[in-house]
């Protein structure tokens, strides 16, 4: 199939409510081959959402000439029964840091969240960070995943790289041994644009990949952070959106975007 069909009938699938796209499906499987596209986009279930109309339309016309009505029917029911599967499979969870309202169950913390997935590691962690600071407990739990052979990469920002706009690097947090078994890396000025001021971008991600689940928050690696600032994340586990992610990150460092040190 080719790759604009392809491309337009997921951005259906993504958007459309289950019941518009049921029975759009139908409508298609019960369309003889020989109706024009025409006839066929008249067939689209009515909708208050002109994208939802407009996406549609495009896959119907990109289909005309390329399969029948009622394939396309099918293969567009296929692909909303494989996406709904892929999303019952991922698993979300709201991390916290800092107050929580008095009349409901907090959320889990956000360190807490990151020493049980780091201690119970198998494979890989990742973790990004803009600062670091006072932070023994995850350090300890980092070491003892590389002694059950984990690989652990550290992406972080640099005094010198953000050319000030970190006081801190965010490696001196870490203790030697740890630095010594990881992979870390960061952004070389050189590969920042600037703004007007003539300051230059900063690695500003909070971000870990852990085996198959991703924690993505607005907490630095700080005892503040985790501590007592007023921060928000969030726990993804999939391993489909934990690859993504990594392969976006491992995709700037093959790119040398990220260098190691």
């Amino acid at each position: 199939m080719p790759s604009d069909l392809i491309t337009a009938i997921e951005k259906v699938v993504r958007t459309a409510p289950a019941g518009w796209l049921l029975d759009w499906c139908l409508a298609l499987q019960n369309c003889p081959s020989a109706i024009s596209v025409e006839s066929v986009v008249g067939k689209i279930p009515p909708t208050h959402n002109a994208d939802l109309a407009r996406a549609a339309c495009r896959v119907a016309f990109l289909s005309a000439g390329r399969m029948s009505w009622e394939s396309l029917g099918w293969v567009i029911q296929t692909m909303s029964l494989t996406y709904t599967k892929w999303q019952g499979e991922q698993q979300i969870e709201l991390l916290w840091a800092g107050p929580s309202p008095a009349d409901q169950i907090p959320a889990r913390r956000i360190d807490q969240a990151l020493y049980d997935l780091i201690g119970e590691a198998k494979r890989h962690v990742m973790l990004v960070t803009f600062a670091a600071a006072k932070i023994d407990r995850l350090a300890a739990v980092l070491i003892e995943a590389m002694r059950r052979h984990v690989s652990v990469q550290l992406i972080l920002e640099f005094e010198e790289a953000s050319e000030g706009q970190l006081s801190y690097d965010a490696l001196r947090a870490f203790p030697e041994g740890l630095i010594t078994g990881a992979s870390i890396y960061y952004w070389p000025v050189d590969r920042r644009e600037r703004n007007q001021a003539g300051r230059p971008g900063k690695l500003h991600a909070k971000m870990a990949v852990i085996d198959e689940t991703v924690v993505i928050s607005s907490a630095n690696l700080t005892d503040d952070a985790f501590n007592r600032n007023l921060e928000l994340g969030a726990r993804i586990v999939g391993s489909k959106f934990s690859e993504r992610v990594r392969a976006y990150f491992e995709g700037l460092i093959a790119e040398k975007v990220l260098v190691r040190i």
